[in-house]
């Protein structure tokens, strides 16, 4: 299919009507994406097992990369979709090197990719200008480097924000296709899903409140390992993904497996007690009613499930209730860090204290607010600001947090601007889609008012949806004007079907 031709809705059925209408159209493939990458997860993950005897981290690291570099090469966007998956338990020690070396592979695969010009994608204007903002914002991070009082901790913090813009990149310019959006889309649910299933198969869920483990942190689930609440604000992304896969996928089976796929990222989800990941469900829930209407009783139907998966969890660890409820911050601190942050920023507004760099200077300023309640966090182990705007503010300033900013407003503008152009193009479908990715990446945003968490290759894929989008959207309006693609227009209410048996719909 080419990147500009959109699939005909209502499966086999809505591809006879619209093979008879002379609009151009492929058959779905044979093999679903979700199928092709549980099953490589799967093998390496049992490959490596059997192969590595009592060295299991090193086998499950190297059958990853063996099985994953053909794959990498003779299907790069199958590749890119396993990637996005890997993001959500690449902190399992378990795995060893692997997921940095499925990185790299992806990197090394996308130079041959796009700029070998396999990819068949043209940046139009406004994605430039997007990609010019990006590379100013880490050109500004970068920067920061010569003032910093630590230039290595700049350097690594700067690094990882170009890490981030590589992922926007390599999104941007390998999604080209209604399809290939899909699949990244599937690929960021099937990840939470194994995530949350790791943290199920370790015990993670067990109510003992002194668990620490890299799936547990003090009886705190984060699945695939890492921070509870990063992973808490991944799974509200792909809570919203989810719910615009089902206006996609239409048969019965696929959603049921949705749904069941629902209840368990919201069990995992409610398991990490996160109060900024509910904030951030409460607020992109809000978002979802506002931009997608059409939507709303499908997110009341998700609510009650999302109810089913906490009176799960209360039954399981009746201590997380507690500490849900509890709004007066916990023992997270965040009330003394971000005084502490702001009062950093008052000192230094315009260029900040260099990336990186505010665990080196806090400390130097925690008399000047005063009235400061948990030292500890300053002196002997000094804390992020759990706050990534904030932290932005104290460390590269009021152009650091511009240019973050720049970039998130235009990533949302291209992805609400795609799914009018689906409207227009009579694919409510995608268009719903597209709206979900939009409120998922709300979601993970209002996370990061809690967390110091900007660089998070997840929320970077999202970013390049957003622009991705559109330009699928520009380019089959294009086809379309030109009498070449799917027809303009609203989308009917009743899909033709043909004389023939009538199949279910997709």
């Amino acid at each position: 299919m080419t990147d500009s031709a959109l699939p005909p809705p209502g499966g086999r059925a809505g591809q006879s009507a619209a093979r008879h209408s002379g609009s151009i159209s492929q058959p779905l493939p044979a093999v679903p994406p979700w199928a092709l990458i549980g099953v490589g997860l799967l093998s390496s993950v049992v490959i490596g097992a059997l192969l590595a005897d009592h060295h299991v981290k090193y086998g499950v690291g190297l059958v990853l990369v063996a099985c994953y570099g053909p794959l990498v090469f003779f299907n790069f966007r199958i590749a890119l979709a396993v990637w996005v998956s890997i993001l959500f338990f690449g902190d399992l020690s378990v795995l060893a090197a692997g997921p940095n070396a499925v990185g790299v592979l992806i990197g090394l695969g996308w130079l041959g990719f796009f700029v070998g010009g396999r990819s068949g994608v043209t940046i139009r204007r406004e994605q430039r200008r997007l990609l010019l903002i990006i590379a100013g914002f880490c050109l500004w991070l970068t920067l920061t480097i010569a003032w910093a009082a630590n230039p290595s901790a700049a350097g690594t913090e700067a690094a990882y924000w170009w890490l981030a813009a590589l992922a926007f990149l390599i999104i941007l310019t390998s999604v080209r296709s209604p399809q290939d959006v899909g699949m990244i889309a599937i690929a960021f649910v099937v990840g939470a899903v194994v995530s949350v299933l790791i943290g199920l198969a370790t015990g993670s869920l067990e109510s003992s409140t002194t668990l620490t483990s890299q799936t547990a942190i003090q009886g705190r689930f984060t699945g695939g390992g890492g921070d509870p609440n990063e992973q808490a604000a991944a799974f509200v992304a792909a809570m919203f993904l989810l719910i615009g896969l089902f206006a996609v996928y239409r048969r019965t089976w696929a959603r049921v497996s949705l749904a069941l796929a629902f209840l368990l990222m919201a069990v995992g989800f409610f398991a990490t007690q996160s109060r900024g990941g509910l904030i951030a469900l409460a607020v992109a829930t809000l978002a979802a009613f506002v931009i997608a209407p059409r939507q709303r009783a499908r997110i009341l139907g998700l609510a009650a499930l999302l109810a089913l998966a906490g009176g799960i969890l209360v039954a399981a660890t009746p201590g997380a209730l507690s500490r849900i409820t509890d709004v007066g911050g916990g023992t997270s601190g965040r009330n003394d860090l971000w005084r502490v942050a702001w009062q950093v920023f008052k000192t230094h507004p315009f260029a900040g204290v260099g990336a990186g760099n505010f665990q080196v200077v806090e400390a130097h300023y925690v008399l000047s607010p005063g009235g400061i309640t948990r030292i500890q966090y300053f002196t002997d182990t000094p804390l992020l600001v759990h706050n990534t705007f904030l932290q932005l503010l104290a460390e590269t300033g009021v152009l650091g947090l511009a240019g973050f900013l720049a970039v998130v407003v235009g990533s949302l503008w291209s992805g609400v601007r795609a799914a009018r152009l689906f409207e227009e193009l009579g694919r409510s479908d995608y268009a719903d889609l597209t709206r979900s990715i939009t409120m998922g990446t709300v979601g993970m945003l209002t996370a990061l008012f809690f967390i110091s968490d900007g660089d998070d290759l997840r929320l970077w894929v999202l970013f390049g949806l957003g622009p991705a989008l559109w330009g699928i959207a520009t380019r089959a309006r294009a086809k379309s004007a030109a009498g070449l693609g799917v027809q303009a227009g609203p989308r009917p209410r009743v899909r033709p079907r043909p004389a023939a048996s009538p199949a279910r719909r997709y």
